[in-house]
C-alpha cells in the first residue's frame, strides 16, 4: 500500500465519537450552593417508642457534612409525620429549597427517615439528579452518585414502602382482633378512663373504667336530649357551668358526640360508627332501655325524609337581587306537608319573601314574549343578503387558505416547544378573529335558524327543561331587582334589541302569606 493511500488516523477520542452513547449530564441550578440540609424526622413522640432520636439523628448526620460547610436543620418531628405522604411542612421546605437550586446536599439517618413511599422516593431522586446535590445516609456509608446508587435507592426506597404497607396490615389486623374481643380503640371517650396498675402504667390489655363526675355529664345530655334539641342541650351545659376535659365552652359538635356514642355508653363496642357492634368489656353508663326511649323521642320530632335542597331548580338564581343591593337567595320551606320556594334577601332589610314560582313564572312569560316584529326580521334578512351580496375580493378564499395554514403551523410549533401555551393561545385567538371576518355566504343559513328559534320563542320556553330554563334567564338577563312589590329586568347587551324594558310583575298586595 502507498503512501497516499493510507489513512491519517483520527484524533477524536474514541469517548467522543459518534459510536458512544449521549452522556447525561445534571443540570445544577445553583452551581454555587454550599449549604447542606440535616433533615430529621421521628414520628412518634413518646418515649418507649422504638424510633432513634432526635440527638442522635442530627449528631450522626453532621459527621457526613463537609468541613465548613453551612448547615440548615429541617425538623418534623411531632405529631405523627408519617413518610408515606409529602403532608410534613419539614419535607415541603427542604423540597423547595431542592427546586430553588439553595442546596448542595441532604443528609438524612436513612432513606426511611425521607419517605417510606417509592413514589416520594424517585421524585426527590429526579431533583437530586437535577440540581446535581449530593445525598448521603448515616445507615449508608457508600456513597448514591451514579446509576449504582441511584438503583439502590430505588431498593430502598421499595423496602420501605413494603415495610409501611405490612405495618399498616398488621395494626389493621390488631385493631379487629380488639374489636372482635369487645376492646376499645382509641382515646378514652368522656366517661371513661383507662385502668391502671398501681405504678400508673396502662394495664394490658386495655381496659375501662368509669369517670363519676364525667358519667354523669353523659347521663344528664343524654337524658336531656329527650325534650331538647342539640342546640339547646349546648346551651343548657354552658349555663351550668359544666367543664369539659379540655376546658373550653361547649360546642354542638360536641354534645353531638355524646349522641353519635350513644350504643358504646350502653356497654357496647361500635365498628365504623355503626356498620357493627357487639358486646364490650367496659361497664355501661346509661341503661339500653334508656337509649331507646332517648332514640325515639328524638326520632319522634325529626321530620321524615331528606330536607329540601335550598338551591334545587331555582331559574333566577345568580340574577336576582333585593331592593338593598344583595344578591337574594333560593330558599326552600316545608310548610303543611309540602315544600315551598322562596327568594329570601340574606341581609338585615325587611323584604318580604318572593315565591320563587310567581317570580319565575312571570321572568319566563317576559322571555317568551320578547320577541322582534316580522317585519323588522325581514329587514335585517334582507340587509343581510345585500352585504353578502357585494363582489368578493378575489382572494378571499386565498386568504381562508392561507389563516388555515397558519394554524396548522402554530399547532405545530406548540408541540414542538417552540411557543408557550400563552403564545400560542393568543395567536390562535387572532387568527381565528381574523377568519371570522371573512365574509361567508352560510350566514343566511345561520340567520334562518335563529329566525325560527326567536319565532318560537313561546315555544322553547314552554318545552324546556328546569335546568334548561335557569341556563336562558341567566343568558338573557343581566339582572332582576325586586323593589318596593315589583320586580324590574335589566336584560343583557345581545338580547335588548329583541326585549324593551319595563317593570314586568307587581306582587299582590292582597296576599297576606307571602
Amino acid at each position: 500500500m502507498t503512501r497516499s493511500m493510507k489513512r491519517k488516523p483520527s484524533t477524536v477520542p474514541l469517548s467522543d465519537s459518534w459510536l458512544t452513547l449521549p452522556r447525561v449530564r445534571a443540570v445544577t441550578s445553583s452551581p454555587t450552593a454550599t449549604t447542606w440540609a440535616l433533615y430529621i424526622r421521628r414520628s412518634y413522640v413518646e418515649s418507649t417508642a422504638a424510633e432513634v432520636s432526635d440527638e442522635t439523628q442530627l449528631e450522626t448526620a453532621k459527621r457526613l457534612v463537609p468541613d465548613g460547610a453551612p448547615v440548615v436543620v429541617i425538623r418534623d418531628s411531632g405529631g405523627h409525620n408519617s413518610g408515606r405522604n409529602d403532608r410534613r411542612d419539614g419535607y415541603q421546605r427542604m423540597m423547595a429549597m431542592l427546586a430553588a437550586g439553595q442546596l448542595a446536599g441532604i443528609v438524612a439517618y436513612d432513606p426511611w427517615r425521607l419517605a417510606r413511599n417509592t413514589r416520594l422516593t424517585l421524585n426527590l431522586l429526579y431533583e437530586v439528579t437535577r440540581q446535581g446535590v449530593d445525598i448521603r445516609f448515616v445507615t449508608m456509608p457508600q456513597s448514591l452518585r451514579g446509576a449504582t446508587g441511584h438503583f439502590a435507592l430505588t431498593v430502598y426506597a421499595a423496602a420501605g414502602q413494603l415495610q409501611a404497607d405490612a405495618d399498616s396490615e398488621r395494626m389493621k389486623a390488631q385493631l379487629q382482633r380488639v374489636y372482635e374481643s369487645g376492646g376499645h380503640r382509641g382515646q378514652s371517650p368522656l366517661g371513661y378512663t383507662s385502668k391502671r396498675d398501681e405504678n400508673g402504667n396502662i394495664v394490658h390489655p386495655r381496659q375501662l373504667e368509669v369517670i363519676p363526675s364525667e358519667a354523669e355529664v353523659v347521663r344528664t345530655v343524654w337524658l336531656g336530649l329527650r325534650t331538647h334539641s342539640l342546640v339547646e342541650m349546648t346551651a343548657l351545659l354552658n349555663n351550668r357551668g359544666i367543664e369539659r376535659r379540655s376546658k373550653v365552652p361547649w360546642t354542638r359538635e360536641a354534645t353531638k358526640d355524646i349522641w353519635r356514642r350513644g350504643l358504646f355508653y350502653t356497654g357496647r363496642v361500635v365498628l365504623a360508627r355503626g356498620l357493627d357492634d357487639r358486646e364490650g368489656t367496659h361497664p355501661p353508663i346509661i341503661s339500653n332501655a334508656e337509649y331507646h326511649e332517648t332514640v325515639a323521642a328524638v326520632q319522634a320530632r325529626t321530620r321524615a325524609g331528606a330536607k329540601p335542597r335550598p338551591f334545587r331548580a331555582y331559574a333566577l338564581r345568580g340574577v336576582i337581587y333585593c331592593a338593598c343591593g344583595r344578591r337574594m337567595r333560593g330558599e326552600a320551606r316545608v310548610q303543611r306537608h309540602a315544600e315551598r320556594r322562596y327568594y329570601r334577601c340574606p341581609g338585615p332589610c325587611d323584604a318580604r319573601l318572593l315565591h320563587a314560582d310567581t317570580v319565575e313564572q312571570t321572568v319566563l312569560d317576559a322571555i317568551a314574549a320578547g320577541v322582534l316584529p316580522i317585519a323588522t326580521i325581514d329587514a335585517a334578512q334582507e340587509e343581510l343578503r345585500r352585504r353578502l351580496g357585494a363582489p368578493k375580493e378575489a382572494t378571499t378564499e386565498t386568504k381562508r387558505q392561507q389563516l388555515t395554514e397558519r394554524l396548522e403551523r402554530l399547532r405545530k410549533q406548540h408541540e414542538w416547544g417552540d411557543l408557550s401555551d400563552a403564545e400560542y393561545r393568543n395567536k390562535r385567538v387572532h387568527v381565528q378573529t381574523e377568519m371570522a371576518s371573512l365574509p361567508d355566504g352560510n350566514k343566511i343559513v345561520l340567520f334562518e335558524q335563529n329566525r325560527r328559534v326567536m319565532t318560537t320563542m313561546a315555544a322553547n320556553v314552554a318545552a324546556a327543561t328546569p335546568s334548561q330554563r335557569a341556563e336562558l334567564v341567566r343568558l338573557l338577563i343581566d339582572r332582576v331587582t325586586a323593589n318596593s312589590g315589583d320586580v324590574d329586568i335589566v336584560w343583557s347587551g345581545p338580547a335588548r334589541p329583541f326585549f324593551r324594558a319595563s317593570k314586568w310583575w307587581e306582587y299582590p298586595q292582597g296576599d297576606s302569606n307571602p
